[in-house]
């Protein structure tokens, strides 16, 4: 009998008979297909012989100057250029330029405020899931808002009005410095009107531990901590910051990891040194912007991508690293499912983040043509996730 249960993959002698007799016709094409497997696709450029490139190459940003943004009228454009593809026409069909429109945003002011909140987000969310990113973000605003909150009456109302005016410079709807401090409070990061900046994050900081004259994220970035999510009580975690902060109760901290608590406190050093320039990066080409993200401390390959679609709403950013994009486009695509995967699921986990497999979406996107809008793709890939779309 052929070998048909999946736990008998493994055996060689199962592996032997099944391909024997597959070998005599006594097996559909699927199951010889599976059984003797073609070669893996090669990760390469047909086009000009180009050479794969490293998985983190700075070649895979765009270098063209002036950079391409995601205005309305480049959206337009964009769904023109990628309907091309007959696949992205029937899902740019189904979610509606509009919906795009209305997900991407007009492009902001560059601010340093700006700059510095998606750097925030861009480290918290590193290697972490959605609910869990927003669990550190919810705990490290109610932190800063208690820091705030034990400040003398006239530093507080001096940083919270000099905050209020950098929202107002970025773009952000703000209702004065009362409510920006209850949002804090509340762990309303998402809000409108809400931007972590460096300066409402170094009162936290400072009252961190230092150790052999070095600046630590003890007790507060980092250590001992209390439930804060989605379905969690908000204000209990509140209650506890608060006891921690008047010395009457146990430590409890925004729970980041050592490593990403001295991340924040490099980048909050690093603003306010002027290593970075939201103005400078509006004006650099794609791949010199990432250059300069990268040079942060905890902003890597992935991040500097996520910061350029998100902040400066780059047109032709591909975000490789994101897990949701990367297999949305396998399964659109078939890029990289292997014959010998009996799964979607299965296959989805083949298909992880290699120098090979970033080097096979470059080759679609070239085959495609999705040149200079791979960042409206990326968008598509969201759609198919949240909107919970049938693959076409």
């Amino acid at each position: 009998p052929r070998n048909k249960v999946k736990v008998n993959k493994g055996d060689p002698l199962a592996i032997a008979q099944a391909k024997a007799l597959a070998k005599e016709g006594k097996a559909s094409l699927a199951v010889r297909r599976w059984l003797f497997p073609p070669k893996a696709p090669r990760a390469q450029v047909a086009a000009g012989g180009k050479k794969p490139l490293a998985k983190d190459s700075p070649l895979r940003f765009d270098d063209t100057t002036p950079p391409l943004v995601l205005t309305r009228e480049v959206i337009h454009k964009a769904v023109v250029h990628l309907s091309k593809d007959p696949k992205l026409a029937a899902l740019i069909a189904r979610v509606g330029a509009a919906a795009l429109e209305n997900e991407i945003g007009t492009p902001r002011p560059p601010t340093q405020a700006r700059l510095f909140d998606k750097c925030v987000r861009a480290i918290t969310f590193t290697m972490v899931s959605v609910d869990a990113g927003n669990a550190f973000l919810r705990r490290l605003a109610m932190k800063v808002g208690v820091a705030i909150e034990r400040m003398g009456a006239d530093g507080r109302a001096s940083l919270l009005d000099r905050t209020v005016r950098e929202l107002i410079d970025s773009g952000e709807d703000t209702n004065g410095a009362d409510n920006l401090h209850k949002l804090m409070l509340t762990g309303k990061h998402n809000t409108s009107g809400f931007l972590f900046t460096p300066e409402l994050v170094a009162p936290l900081i400072a009252s961190c531990e230092k150790l052999k004259g070095k600046q630590t994220g003890y007790p507060h970035l980092c250590g001992d901590s209390f439930p804060c999510g989605k379905n969690d009580d908000h204000e209990l975690f509140l209650q506890k910051a608060r006891a921690h902060a008047a010395g009457e109760g146990e430590p409890v901290s925004a729970a980041y990891s050592r490593a990403k608590a001295d991340f924040l406190i490099s980048l909050v050093a690093d603003f306010k040194s002027g290593k970075i320039s939201g103005a400078k990066m509006a004006a650099a080409s794609d791949r010199e912007a990432a250059r300069m993200l990268e040079s942060l401390k905890g902003i890597g390959n992935w991040s500097a991508g996520g910061v350029l679609m998100h902040f400066l709403q780059r047109a032709n950013v591909m975000l490789y690293g994101d897990l949701t994009i990367r297999n949305y486009l396998n399964d659109l695509y078939e890029i990289g499912h292997l014959e010998e995967s009996e799964t979607l699921l299965q296959s989805q986990a083949d298909f992880d983040d290699t120098a090979k497999n970033r080097n096979l979406i470059d080759a679609l996107a070239e085959a495609k043509g999705w040149h200079p809008y791979r960042s409206v793709v990326c968008y598509l890939m969201y759609h198919l996730q949240e909107e919970n779309l049938v693959l076409l």
